[in-house]
């Protein structure tokens, strides 16, 4: 995973202006948009249009028009709601529903300030729905000063005073999909200050538009926007659904808020992990993982937290494969992660999902001329609930017996050419066990697009030992050996020179592959000495380490042993 660039710096461009808002868009930029706001005294309220939110116990008195709008429509169409830039890192916002219950005016003085609370919103684009980039906020009263100041205060605003405001940062955001996020609930929060314009002075009625506001909102929250994209392996059904942040500092939580921002001095305690929630039932299975850093800017989770300087960081990105509903979790740590106000931090989060399908057609028997399933009796696909198996195909096409050529050999070592004449033997297996074997439970890999994590990772051998470890040749002596693994942490990691990862690929049991993502089987060329008819030498691994067993059933469907399997 790549951190990127440090912070972005969310800031003015070409004098336009990013409103706050809950986030809407199809890829990031570093651009930001023009608002401006028009005082327009008037008698009544006007009639709702399609998008238009307001509150309803709002009474008739004297009531003023803000009007922020946005200047680059011209290169936008329904549904885009961005531009493509390849450097561009930023996050583009939009007006949305209920963006008014955020929306506070200072009506008094910086030492004792009088929010006033916007009463209701209307878009100008009628035919928007659920974004627009600009709309009319309205709020009762008179404002003759030349400046005013405008918060825009993120979360539950039931507590909102008059004389004080908290923006309340949510222990658990939600993104719907790839267009719609809840920045407004999830703590999105900014200051401005209105500049008035005078214009159009004279006359009355239709025509007399007022004085005319603008302003330049200053974001004070800080964002993180994360990337997920997987260059090598299918995982095509697998979706990101949840990200989780958890620092030594509260993440979230109600925190006092002025035209200063986010005073991060009152930081509540113990809340120190937050959830970005980015599937829900019905709207979204999640955000598509891509398969390049290119495309992965539009496929984009956001999390708004608290400005400052968080410590132990540790964010835990939740996959999920919606053909099986097997969820895995990987957990990535950052001594410190430095957020200053109004920045948006990109994280690239590359998945090295190793693809093992290649070995989905190297089941054999032992000793067998043939694989198991052939082009002509083709493997069934059709895997179980949960992608630990293909049940039996109806038809019975596996293996049935000796005048098959996928039948095993009854010989003590395979015959020249098949696909378990391979070098090691189990004297070559022995030296598995002279050096420890660690299980890497955050390895991610993939087969046949089904989606497994958790590998054991086994020291590279060579062939040729005429003799195992202990001196003794155990070609000839039935031996079974095994050794605990050590579980990979943050003080021990294994070795990449000299191993190489085996994963749990399971075997062909009567024509079922069972066992997949628990345990793996590979055949080794050495019959069992006690009843080399039937029986043979094999590899297991699992989660629990690494063995030799020379008892394994001739009639399994396994994958030689070749050392490193990796494509």
């Amino acid at each position: 995973m790549d951190i990127n660039f440090g912070p972005v710096k969310i800031k003015e461009h070409n004098n336009k202006l990013v409103t706050m808002s809950k986030l809407s868009y199809r890829t990031l930029s570093l651009f930001l948009l023009a608002c401006v706001l028009v005082l327009t005294p008037t008698a009544c309220v006007e009639k709702d249009d399609q998008g238009q939110q307001q509150d309803t116990n709002q009474d008739l008195g004297s009531v003023v028009s803000f009007s922020g709008t946005f200047e680059n429509a011209k290169t936008r169409t329904s549904g885009k709601y961005g531009i493509i830039k390849p450097n561009d890192l930023g996050i583009t916002f939009y007006w949305t529903p209920n963006d008014y219950q955020h929306l506070f005016l200072n009506k008094g003085t910086d030492a004792e300030p009088v929010w006033e609370k916007s009463t209701g919103q209307h878009w100008n684009d009628k035919e928007a729905t659920t974004h627009a980039e600009s709309a009319n906020f309205r709020f009762r009263g008179i404002y003759p000063n030349r400046h005013y100041t405008l918060l825009y205060v993120g979360g539950d605003q039931s507590s909102a005073a008059k004389d004080k405001l908290y923006v309340t940062f949510a222990p658990t955001q939600k993104q719907i999909s790839l267009e719609d996020s809840e920045m407004a609930n999830s703590g999105d929060c900014g200051v401005a200050v209105t500049e008035c314009e005078y214009y159009n002075k004279k006359g009355v009625g239709y025509g007399y538009h007022g004085d005319r506001h603008k302003f330049v909102l200053e974001h004070k929250a800080a964002y993180i926007t994360f990337m997920p994209y997987n260059p090598r392996g299918d995982i095509r059904n697998t979706r990101l659904i949840s990200v989780q942040l958890i620092a030594d500092q509260s993440v979230w939580g109600k925190f006092p808020f002025t035209a200063k921002g986010v005073d991060i001095s009152k930081r509540p305690l113990n809340k120190t992990k937050v959830t970005l929630k980015l599937d829900q039932p019905g709207k979204s299975n999640g955000l598509p993982i891509t398969s390049n850093k290119e495309s992965a800017r539009d496929s984009v989770g956001i999390l708004i937290i608290p400005p400052g300087k968080y410590t132990n960081v540790r964010v835990k990105y939740i996959i999920k494969d919606h053909s099986t509903n097997n969820r895995h979790t990987v957990t990535k740590r950052y001594p410190v992660l430095d957020l200053p106000a109004g920045t948006n931090q990109p994280v690239f989060w590359r998945l090295n999902v190793e693809d093992f399908t290649p070995s989905f057609v190297n089941y054999s028997m032992w000793g067998a001329e043939e694989l198991y399933y052939t082009l002509d009796m083709k493997a069934p696909r059709n895997w179980n609930k949960n992608a630990s198996g293909i049940p039996a195909p109806e038809n019975e096409i596996w293996p049935q017996g000796d005048d098959d050529q996928r039948w095993y050999s009854e010989e003590s070592e395979a015959p020249a050419g098949v696909p378990t004449d391979i070098d090691f033997t189990p004297n070559d297996a022995a030296y598995f066990f002279t050096k420890e074997c660690f299980w890497d439970k955050e390895f991610l890999w993939s087969f046949d697009g089904h989606l497994y994590q958790g590998v054991l990772w086994v020291p590279t051998i060579r062939t040729g030992h005429s003799i195992a470890y202990d001196g003794k040749n155990w070609k000839n002596e039935a031996v079974s050996v095994s050794k605990t693994k050590i579980d990979e942490n943050e003080d021990i990691k294994h070795p990449y020179v000299g191993y190489y990862p085996l994963p749990l690929l399971g075997r062909y049991i009567n024509g079922a592959l069972v066992e997949v993502g628990k345990a793996g089987y590979y055949w080794i060329n050495g019959a069992d000495p006690n009843n080399p008819e039937s029986k043979a030498y094999y590899i297991k691994v699992t989660k629990d380490g690494v063995s030799l067993h020379n008892d394994g059933d001739k009639k399994w469907g396994c994958i030689p042993f070749t050392g490193d399997i990796r494509p």
